[in-house]
């Protein structure tokens, strides 16, 4: 077999003593010489820093989502407190006839109303939350002596949930149901 000008001869030494040729083939550059070019070991900086780069963008979009998660789910539970509430007050409204003396302070759940104005501030589940009664008669048979009365409770609470008053853009839920004046006495 004719020798390449790329096979290097080397020996190596066993333990005894006794010598074993070796060959390599070398690489050729692309020059077309027998050097031998080695592969490089490890990573360049230019890798790292694309390798921090792209990390670092997948923090980024997992923590904000994890920030809008957070914030939906706080915002769904005031809602829900907020839905509760209004249907305690009105199903305790409605018991009594609609009567427009009807005081929610009375159902000690804390609620206690804000200087005579038929609004109501109460702090349920870490949120402060102002209800608002409302009522209005919609029909009145007087021949058979029967009065249909809209009620509603208006719940608001702030965005930020500070115990402040609530501004036109917060958030509000409303509950309405009609009673018969007749029907509970009232």
């Amino acid at each position: 077999m004719p020798l390449s000008p790329f096979l290097l001869f080397s020996f190596f030494q066993a333990a005894d003593g006794e010598c074993f040729p070796m060959t390599a083939q070398l690489k050729p550059d692309r020059f077309g010489g027998g050097r031998e070019r080695r592969q490089p070991a490890g990573v360049t900086l230019l890798e790292l820093v694309i390798a921090t780069l792209i990390l670092s963008i997948a923090a980024v979009g997992a923590l904000t989502y994890q920030y809008h998660a957070v914030k939906h789910a706080h915002s769904a539970q005031a809602e829900l407190t907020a839905a509760q509430l209004a249907q305690l007050v009105i199903d305790d409204w409605k018991s009594t006839g609609g009567d427009e003396f009807y005081d929610p302070a009375d159902l000690d759940l804390g609620l206690e109303e804000l200087s005579n104005s038929r609004i109501y501030r109460i702090r349920l589940n870490d949120f402060p939350m102002r209800v608002g009664l409302e009522h209005n008669d919609v029909e009145i048979d007087e021949a058979a002596g029967v009065t249909l009365r809209e009620i509603r409770v208006v719940v608001r609470w702030r965005r930020d949930y500070k115990d402040l008053e609530p501004a036109g853009d917060d958030p509000v839920f409303i509950s309405t149901t009609y009673v018969r004046r007749d029907q509970s006495g009232g």
